[in-house]
């Protein structure tokens, strides 16, 4: 990735009122707005609105036969000559929209309400041919005024002409289908784009409203972002909303990091200043419920999911919460054909905070952590640092005086560095695509190599785990060099590296909780000890913990239990390793040991009995 090539960034968004459009193109207002609207009869306060007047005069140019506006009476009318009939309040038909397999095709109806404000209601074709009743129903309860027949109504809006078109999308992110010009969907419906003009308006359905972005991007860079250079849990937390974007050309699904320490180590802080990159520092909470939750997932897709305060007594139903996190899936759903609706689906990075590690709140509770989302979920000890989680305060004197200036800049400066990086990474997409899988690679290569472990590592948690923690750093990196964040080259891998070595010390620490993770353990233990292991028929050293041979690793009963399974119930050692297809019982009814032949032991001890070529990887 070059060091330079810094672009300006273009925004192709689409306003809530939209200009008009004729057959002839776009209506260029002339100097008589208030005109248009006081003739209308509208209030005063709407007689400046432009996007009344626009509206009016599409509406009057669009009217199909034997329609008219009828604006002392605020109404449409329906005759001839003379002989109206008003019939409904002024609207006209902007678009027909549709999803992204170009199926449920509606229309997008533009009418005054009541009180005279422009509205919007999107009427499903199927509903207009079949359901007249339930159409108008719709429309008068969002505040048309509708006097006449509903079926003149319904023809009204069946024979309008329009020509513009609106493609629905469910989900923020990458647009299907763009990889030769790539388009990103902003949270708030915003469209980033390589083309500035694109055929189609593109909407999002349950777009979320934020407030406009505030202050300026180089203003949160000469706040928030010196603030964070040296504290590798900013440095993460920021990175990893960049890391959002470029999951899909990383081939990762779901990323996440948990922060936990106990109330006042800046946990939550670090939140808010990653939350500053997207839009005003707010944050959602844990305890939601599962379908909001997952509305709040498909709003995070090809983003950043922030979720404060894991429940310190969680219930069951968390448990579903973190498959449909780790997933990246919701839940299926059928409808009233007893047919199966399109189940939700996303790529997100999730950031989150807790009191204690997650699997220790889930084991607390008497809940057995889903397996596999300990590697999607990755816990990061918030209080490594001579600070909590800062490293370095820049001259004030607490953390948490140095926590409310990070604070107080995040509210200032919000919502400019995530569009610029998506703008600049869609300006250079096709060298993204070629450059980021191997630069994860080698970031991952020097993770490995920090923590201990050989670069050329085979696949395991430790692997996966590493693997997420690099994507951030290259993301990372990629935005200092792009020059949306304010850090020297090789700041953000640094940062990471160190984040990679706690994380594996607090893991190698914990008790394993499935086979998957014992098999780990059981591995990186003899890898460690394999000069105590003694040569089947040979006599034993003082030192020793087993014997070997050329098919079998022989573990003593000793060395098992206060080494292996450390922490632990031997017992579940024993279950997780048996699971894994590590441990190979001796053919004793309900035992798990081993009696060792003997031209091993003379003594013929009791061990546990190890696969060696499945250990060593034969």
């Amino acid at each position: 990735m070059p060091d330079n090539n810094l672009i300006d960034a273009h925004h192709s968004a689409f306003a809530e009122t939209p200009p008009a459009h004729t057959e002839a193109g776009q209506i260029v207002l002339s100097d008589g707005v208030i005109e248009e609207t006081i003739e209308a009869g509208l209030p005063a306060p709407l007689h400046h609105d432009p996007g009344i007047a626009a509206f009016l005069v599409a509406m009057r140019q669009e009217l199909p036969p034997f329609w008219t506006h009828l604006p002392h009476e605020q109404m449409l009318g329906c005759g001839l000559d003379d002989e109206w009939v008003p019939m409904c309040g002024p609207l006209r038909v902007e678009a027909l929209t549709r999803d992204g397999n170009s199926r449920n095709w509606s229309r997008r109806v533009c009418f005054l309400d009541r009180d005279g404000y422009l509205r919007r209601e999107t009427i499903s074709e199927a509903d207009i041919l079949g359901k007249p009743r339930n159409v108008c129903a719709q429309l008068i309860s969002a505040g048309l005024a509708i006097e006449g027949n509903r079926n003149d109504i319904i023809d009204l809006i069946r024979r309008w002409p329009v020509e513009a078109r609106i493609l629905s999308v469910t989900r923020p992110g990458w647009m299907a289908g763009t990889d030769a010009a790539p388009a990103y969907l902003l949270p708030d419906g915003k469209l980033l784009s390589a083309d500035p003009q694109p055929d189609d308006q593109i909407e999002l359905v349950h777009a979320r409203a934020v407030a406009p972005p505030s202050g300026s991007l180089e203003g949160w860079k000469d706040t928030v972002g010196r603030l964070a250079a040296g504290n590798p849990a900013l440095i993460c937390a920021i990175s990893a909303v960049l890391a959002g974007p470029l999951l899909k050309h990383a081939g990762i699904e779901t990323l996440g990091l948990n922060f936990h320490a106990p109330t006042s180590f800046g946990k939550t802080t670090a939140l808010i200043v990653a939350q500053s990159c997207i839009g005003p520092p707010e944050l959602d909470r844990w305890n939601v419920t599962n379908t909001a939750l997952e509305l709040v997932c498909q709003r995070a897709h090809d983003g950043t999911l922030m979720l404060d305060e894991f429940p310190a007594q969680p219930s069951p139903a968390i448990i579903g919460a973190l498959y449909m996190i780790g997933n990246g899936t919701g839940r299926g759903r059928g409808n009233r054909k007893l047919t199966l609706e399109e189940t939700a689906r996303w790529r997100t990075v999730l950031l989150s905070t807790s009191e204690k590690p997650i699997e220790r709140i889930l084991a607390a509770a008497r809940i057995q952590m889903p397996e596999g989302i300990g590697v999607r979920l990755i816990d990061v000890p918030a209080r490594s640092w001579e600070f909590g989680l800062f490293k370095s305060l820049y001259g004030h004197g607490s953390g948490h005086t140095f926590a409310e200036a990070l604070q107080n800049a995040a509210r200032e400066h919000y919502g400019h560095v995530l569009p610029a990086f998506v703008q600049r990474v869609i300006a250079q997409h096709g060298l993204m695509k070629e450059t980021l899988r191997p630069m994860v690679t080698r970031l991952r290569s020097k993770m490995l190599v920090a923590v201990g472990l050989p670069p050329n590592a085979k696949e395991g948690p430790v692997l996966r785990v590493l693997n997420r923690l690099a994507l951030i750093a290259a993301a990372g990196e990629i935005g200092s060099r792009l020059g949306i964040l304010p850090w020297r080259k090789g700041m953000a891998t640094s940062a990471l590296v160190e984040i990679a070595v706690i994380w594996h010390r607090a893991h190698a620490a914990r008790p394993p909780s499935t086979a998957e993770a014992m098999a780990e353990r059981l591995t990186g233990y003899l890898r460690r000890n394999r000069h105590r292991l003694c040569p089947a028929g040979a006599e034993p050293d003082p030192d020793a913990i087993g014997w070997c041979d050329a098919r079998w690793i022989y573990l003593g009963i000793e060395a098992f239990r206060t080494e292996v399974a450390s922490g632990m119930p031997a017992g579940l050692a024993v279950k997780l390793l048996d699971d894994a297809g590590l441990l190979i019982p001796g053919g004793e009814q309900r035992s798990f040991q081993y009696r060792l032949p003997r031209c091993v032991d003379p003594d013929r001890a009791r061990v546990y009995r190890l696969d060696r070529q499945r250990i060593e990887g034969g």
